[in-house]
C-alpha cells in the first residue's frame, strides 16, 4: 500500500515537472513580437487603380488584428482577428486608390498578438506615369457617305464612335475645317462615346478629324472623309430578324449547305458576324434570307462606305486580306466595320472526322480515313457521295478520334459549337453524288459543295 502511494506521488510530481518545462517554453515565447510578411513593399499605381497588398502574418500566443493605413488616402483597413487568434494568417487587401490620390505616400501595415505586442511594415506607393492611349472600340470607315437633299439644302451626319482608355478619359474634339467645325466634348470614366449630329450645306467632300484625349495628355486621332453627295436610289429595308454575310466570288446555286453565314441580330437593323476570307479582297454582300434574288447589301459604287440596298446596283464589301474578320452593320445608318480576329487559344486543330445520315457508307457510319487538314491549320475538308432518292433529311457533324471534341449546329445549321450532346444540322435535298464537306474550328463553320467535275 505505502509502496504503491509513493509510485502515485512520483508519477505526479514527474507529471507537474513536464507542465512546468512546457508552460516555461510558452512563457519564452511570450515577448516575440509577431511575424509579417508583405508580398510587394513598393507598389506603382495611380488614381482610381485597384491593387492587391498581400502577405502572411504569424505568432506564438495567437493574433489580434491587422492594420493597413494611409492617412493621407483616407485608407484604416482593420483585420479583427481577436475571437480565434489565429497565429497564422492570409491577408488579402484590394485597396482602391482614391481619384483624389497624390503621391508618393506610404502605406503602414501593423499586426499585433493579444499580449499588444506588434510590428509594422511600411509599403511604399508611387505614381506609375500614364502612356497609354486612348483605343477605340467602334469606329468609322475611311470615308463616309452622307446623302444631300436639295429640298431643305442640308445633309446630316450622325457621327458615332465608342473609346476607351486604361485610367481616365477627358474630351473628343472634331474638327472638320472646310465647314469651320472645331467642337470638344467632354468624356470621363474609361469608357465613352461620341453621338453629334453634323449638319452640311452643300455637296462635296470633307476631310474630318476626330482626336480622343486622356486626362494623361495621351490622345488617339481618326480620320475620315466625309462625302456629302445627292441621294442615291435604295430599296425599302426592314429591321429583319437575321442577316446572312455570303462570298460574292462564289455561287449559292454550288452549295448544299453553309454558303449563307449567319450574323446575328444586336439591335434594331444592326447585325454582327465572323466570316472567313480566303484571299486578299474577298467580296461579300450580306442578304436578309438564303437567297440572292431578294434584298441585297453592298456598298454604293460611288462611296465604298455607304451600305445599301440595291441589288444589282450595289458593289460587294472588301475584306483586305486573308484571315477571319469580325462584321458589324447597321442598315439604318448605311454603315459597317471590320476587323481581323485571331484564332482563339486553345482552338483544337488535331485529327477530325464527319459522320451523318444520307451518305453512301450508310447512315452514321464513320469513314476510314480522316478529313484532310487544309488551309492554316483548323480548316479540314473531306469528300463524300449523298444517296439518290435519300427518303430522309441529310445530316452531318464533325468528331475528334477519341471523341474529346464533338461539333454539332442547331437544325438549321445557324450555330456551330462543340458539344458532347443536342442536334445536329438537318435539311432536304435532291442532289445525289459527290460533295465537298468543309469544317473550321477555330471559328466553327461547315459547308457542303457539290463536286461536280
Amino acid at each position: 500500500m505505502i509502496k504503491t502511494s509513493l509510485k502515485l506521488i512520483s508519477s505526479i510530481y514527474l507529471l507537474l515537472l513536464i507542465v512546468s518545462f512546457f508552460t516555461g517554453c510558452e512563457d519564452d515565447k511570450d515577448d516575440i513580437a509577431p511575424g509579417l510578411y508583405v508580398e510587394e513593399t513598393e507598389i506603382e499605381t495611380f488614381p482610381g487603380d485597384t491593387v492587391l497588398v498581400n502577405g502572411t502574418v504569424s505568432n506564438y500566443v495567437g493574433l489580434s488584428s491587422i492594420t493597413l493605413s494611409c492617412e493621407e488616402w483616407e485608407i484604416n483597413k482593420i483585420y479583427d482577428l481577436s475571437a480565434h487568434k489565429p497565429v497564422v494568417f492570409n491577408y488579402y487587401y484590394q485597396m482602391i486608390v482614391p481619384q483624389t490620390a497624390t503621391f508618393d505616400q506610404e502605406l503602414l501595415v501593423t499586426v499585433r498578438d493579444k499580449n499588444g505586442l506588434e510590428t509594422q511594415k511600411v509599403v511604399a506607393l508611387s505614381f506609375l506615369p500614364d502612356t497609354e492611349s486612348p483605343v477605340v472600340t467602334q469606329g468609322i470607315p475611311s470615308q463616309v457617305s452622307v446623302d444631300f437633299d436639295t429640298s431643305v439644302e442640308s445633309g446630316l451626319w450622325t457621327l458615332n464612335m465608342k473609346f476607351s482608355d486604361d485610367r481616365e478619359l477627358k474630351q473628343a474634339r472634331v474638327q472638320i475645317p472646310d465647314v469651320a467645325v472645331d467642337e470638344s466634348y467632354p468624356v470621363s470614366g474609361r469608357s465613352g462615346s461620341l453621338n453629334q449630329t453634323i449638319e452640311f450645306t452643300s455637296p462635296g467632300s470633307f476631310p474630318a478629324t476626330i482626336t480622343i484625349d486622356d486626362a494623361s495628355g495621351n490622345e488617339t486621332v481618326v480620320q475620315t472623309e466625309v462625302v456629302v453627295m445627292l441621294t442615291e436610289e435604295e430599296d425599302p429595308i426592314q429591321d429583319y430578324a437575321q442577316m446572312y454575310v455570303v462570298n460574292a466570288d462564289e455561287n449559292a446555286d454550288d452549295y448544299l449547305n453553309g454558303y449563307y453565314r449567319y450574323m446575328d441580330r444586336q439591335g434594331e437593323y444592326q447585325y454582327q458576324g465572323v466570316f472567313y476570307s480566303p484571299s486578299e479582297n474577298t467580296p461579300v454582300y450580306f442578304v436578309p434570307a438564303k437567297t440572292m434574288d431578294s434584298d441585297l447589301f453592298g456598298v454604293s459604287p460611288y462611296v465604298s462606305s455607304k451600305l445599301m440596298n440595291k441589288n444589282g446596283y450595289v458593289e460587294p464589301v472588301l475584306l483586305p486580306a486573308e484571315g477571319y474578320y469580325g462584321i458589324w452593320i447597321d442598315l439604318n445608318t448605311h454603315t459597317y466595320s471590320i476587323w481581323s480576329l485571331e484564332v482563339p487559344a486553345g482552338t483544337y486543330n488535331g485529327e477530325l472526322g464527319v459522320s451523318g445520315t444520307g451518305f453512301t457508307i450508310g447512315d452514321w457510319a464513320l469513314p476510314a480515313e480522316n478529313m484532310n487538314k487544309v488551309g492554316n491549320g483548323y480548316q479540314y475538308e473531306y469528300e463524300m457521295e449523298l444517296v439518290a432518292d435519300y427518303s430522309g433529311k441529310v445530316q452531318y457533324y464533325f468528331y475528334s478520334p477519341d471523341w474529346v471534341h464533338i461539333y454539332r449546329a442547331d437544325v438549321d445549321g445557324n450555330w456551330w459549337y462543340e458539344s458532347a450532346t443536342g442536334g445536329v444540322v438537318a435539311f432536304d435535298t435532291e442532289y445525289a453524288g459527290k460533295v465537298k464537306i468543309t469544317f473550321d474550328t477555330a471559328y466553327p463553320w461547315a459547308t457542303m459543295k457539290k463536286v461536280t467535275q
